[in-house]
């Protein structure tokens, strides 16, 4: 009966993992409402409203069919609602991979994961939120299941496929975790070399099953829809490995991870004062633990440890590897927020004797902590404010085209156009406060025409928001118009003759760089 059922399940789960759900719940709304309560589109919100998500074409075979069950709108309560509780999970999959003790580290560890500068990055992709943030869910289940005391090795390599083939990034979250454990058990739980490496090599193995599975099943795909990899982010090279270049991905990881972390290009601020004080605090104790429990003295494990110490900054940026050509924004970077789990389960690891002193320990690491989550969600909301105006910025240009679309005579009677450039301050992708926050800018979303994944975010707009029926002209259509010398004679945008109809098309020319 679904009473027994629900009633051993209770039985089953901890006070702690409560805990850590209903706080990354609770954060989560603080941190989101604003964006899952108001329709604050991205330029990609604009051209995936409604979309079936099919990105076979970027590697990402599972993403439509996880992105189904919330329908192929961008919903900004659902969407958004759902990603906070699949994130709110994957805390919960933290704690048992951890085995937290203690409730104020569970409620950290969720309300640290939920207001990551990465989920408000998912957040601004709302039409993909849900899918995203299962495969972060699915990413921490198949750490779960690696690092159990009887691991379970063929269904974590199935977790770490579809997980990849929703968005490949989050590989990296299952990579850090694992090594998170291991370091974990070197230090507080005494484990030998043997039986730590013996661990390694199989979940080495189960992650190069994973990744074999995932590549497996995107080139069957690929040959049973007759499509090829687009030539985005590296990802066509990267299936291949003919992008392969060591020394280029690892400054592209150095560099990453400084940005991440202690970007101080714009000045010193709250975010990396207190990334440097939380680094500090994590390493002052972990090398103090070392030697007052000599472990030093066992030099095997010490040489692993530093080769742990450095795959984890490898680890997190191991997509890299793939290309180091790669644009690592913000919304591959949730690997990253398992550099703040070092510095939270302090609050109950290396408990000293001297009662005084884990105390003071314990109230550095809650307040911390606290400041850090606290500062994650200001930035969270600063984000949407931002997006918001930009939106509203957008709009207002939208209908100054739409107007003058139709007071040009003869557009009436076409259904097709050819949009040229973009409107200045339109280019950036993201609005640095440190960290960069990827999906928004502090220009018009209205960006150029993508041709690589065929989409047009001025066409998409004025058809959603002007209801028009138009087509954009791409390929050589559109290299054949652009030789036109009407076309070349026309003056960009906010001229007033900035938009014309030449043969049946309706051009609009914003800006003619870069065409």
């Amino acid at each position: 009966m679904p009473e027994k059922v629900l009633g051993k399940l209770k039985e089953k789960i901890l006070p702690q993992w409560w805990v850590c759900f209903f706080s990354a719940l609770v954060v989560g709304l603080i941190a989101h409402l604003y964006k899952i309560t108001n329709w604050l589109p991205n330029w990609d919100s604009l051209v995936f409203r409604y979309d079936s998500q099919n990105m076979l074409g970027l590697g990402r075979w599972f993403l439509p069919v996880v992105c189904s069950f919330s329908s192929f709108y961008d919903l900004p309560f659902l969407n958004g609602l759902m990603a906070i509780l699949f994130h709110a999970l994957g805390g919960v999959c933290i704690c048992k991979i951890l085995n937290i003790e203690k409730n104020i580290t569970a409620f950290l560890i969720g309300a640290v994961i939920v207001s990551f500068p990465t989920v408000t990055s998912v957040m601004m992709y709302n039409y993909v939120a849900d899918g995203y943030s299962i495969a972060f869910f699915l990413s921490c289940l198949a750490a779960l299941y690696l690092t159990r005391e009887k691991p379970r090795y063929i269904l974590s390599a199935v977790l770490i496929a579809l997980s990849s083939g929703i968005y490949q990034a989050y590989i990296t979250v299952t990579i850090m975790l694992i090594l998170l454990k291991l370091i974990d058990e070197i230090i507080y739980n005494n484990a030998t070399f043997k039986a730590v490496l013996k661990k390694s090599v199989f979940m080495l193995l189960t992650g190069i099953a994973g990744v074999a599975l995932y590549y497996g099943i995107l080139k069957i795909l690929l040959g049973v829809f007759s499509m090829e990899l687009l030539d985005y982010q590296g990802i066509n090279g990267a299936s291949s490995m003919s992008a392969l270049n060591i020394w280029g991905s690892l400054y592209s990881i150095k560099e990453t991870f400084l940005d991440c972390f202690f970007d101080i290009s714009e000045g010193v601020n709250v975010y990396v004062v207190l990334n440097v004080i939380a680094l500090c605090l994590t390493l002052m104790h972990y090398i103090k633990y070392i030697i007052v429990n000599k472990i030093y003295k066992n030099t095997v494990n010490i040489l692993f440890l530093a080769v742990l110490g450095v795959l984890l900054i490898l680890g997190a940026g191991a997509l890299a590897f793939m290309n180091a050509d790669i644009d690592y924004h913000n919304l591959m970077l949730m690997g990253y927020s398992v550099f703040y789990l070092f510095f939270i389960v302090l609050y109950e690891r290396g408990t000293d004797k001297d009662e005084v002193h884990t105390c003071g320990k314990r109230w550095t690491v809650l307040l911390v902590a606290l400041a850090i989550i606290l500062n994650q969600v200001v930035i969270a909301n600063v984000s949407y404010h931002k997006a918001q105006l930009a939106y509203e910025k957008s709009y207002g240009a939208l209908m100054r085209i739409a107007d003058r679309i139709e007071f040009t005579e003869g557009s009436e009677d076409s259904n097709r156009i050819l949009v040229i450039g973009a409107l200045d301050n339109s280019g950036d992708y993201s609005v640095n406060l440190t960290p960069d926050i990827t999906g928004i800018t502090d220009g018009y979303i209205i960006r150029a025409d993508d041709e690589t994944v065929g989409q047009s975010v001025l066409c998409s707009a004025l058809n959603d928001y002007c209801d028009k029926n138009y087509e954009f002209l791409s390929g050589d259509e559109k290299k054949e118009f652009l030789q036109k010398e009407e076309v070349k004679a026309m003056k960009e945008w906010p001229s007033v003759e900035c938009i014309s109809l030449i043969d049946d098309v309706i051009v609009i020319k914003l800006n003619s760089k870069g065409e």
